[in-house]
């Protein structure tokens, strides 16, 4: 078997599509409470999860709830010899936007949402709601899982006591998840790897340790992972 390495992320330009984030204010809001880390939550279609990410900074005024499913599922990302994001750069500012997320759902539903196994699972949650949007349920980016896992997986046990506590599955800390993001080229490099990318052919994998494989065959998008959905309760900027 081949290393899993920590994952270090180069991002070098964001050329994105439309979505469903605003330039200002409330760009959405499903939340029925007040939430703290860690609570329960239900959506209007009856979805659970735990509220495992809030942002609330004093100084930007920019507020967000990031829940993650209470269930997980096991697919493929996509056909091969196909990309999702059509152009050529992104940029780190860009990736580490909720923005990137709500776009590659859009593609994809776009494109035709149950040619995308791991996303598909995570639009069920949707009711069939014609448009993606920022508080759809949808597949996280790396970003998102690094904020929910923590940057070394330190969040996992005490996110695993919640869902637990209203008897969801945990998290397994040895499993692999897939994220929405392609392998753009240099957005990941393997120290002591010769760095090659492939975003026709594969997808970003990644460990709740915030690791991945430097065998990049593991990436494949034909493979088959574990798969989160997370959903935007609020954001606020």
């Amino acid at each position: 078997m081949r290393k899993i390495v920590a994952l270090l992320l180069y991002i070098v330009s964001f050329l994105g599509f439309s979505c469903s984030f605003e330039s200002e204010g409330i760009f959405t809001d499903d939340s029925t409470e007040e939430y703290q880390l860690y609570d329960y939550y239900i959506d209007s279609y009856g979805n659970e999860g735990v509220v495992a990410y809030i942002h609330n900074s004093k100084n930007t005024g920019r507020k967000y709830v990031i829940v993650i499913s209470s269930d997980e599922s096991y697919h493929s990302w996509g056909p091969m010899g196909e990309n999702v994001y059509k152009s050529d750069t992104i940029s780190k500012l860009g990736i580490n936007q909720p923005s990137f997320g709500v776009a590659m759902h859009q593609a994809m539903k776009s494109i035709g949402i149950k040619r995308f196994p791991a996303q598909a699972w995570c639009d069920e949650k949707n009711s069939n709601e014609k448009y993606p949007r920022a508080g759809s349920w949808r597949l996280p980016s790396c970003q998102e899982l690094q904020l929910v896992f923590g940057t070394k997986g330190e969040k996992v046990d005490v996110l695993n006591a919640s869902l637990t506590g209203i008897g969801a599955s945990p998290i397994n800390k040895n499993n692999v998840y897939w994220t929405c993001v392609e392998d753009f080229e240099g957005y990941i490099t393997i120290k002591g790897e010769q760095s090659d990318y492939d975003k026709e052919n594969r997808a970003v994998i990644y460990s709740p340790l915030n690791s991945t494989f430097s065998y990049k065959d593991r990436w494949l998008k034909k493979n088959k992972y574990y798969v989160r959905a997370i959903k935007y309760v609020y954001y606020q900027y």
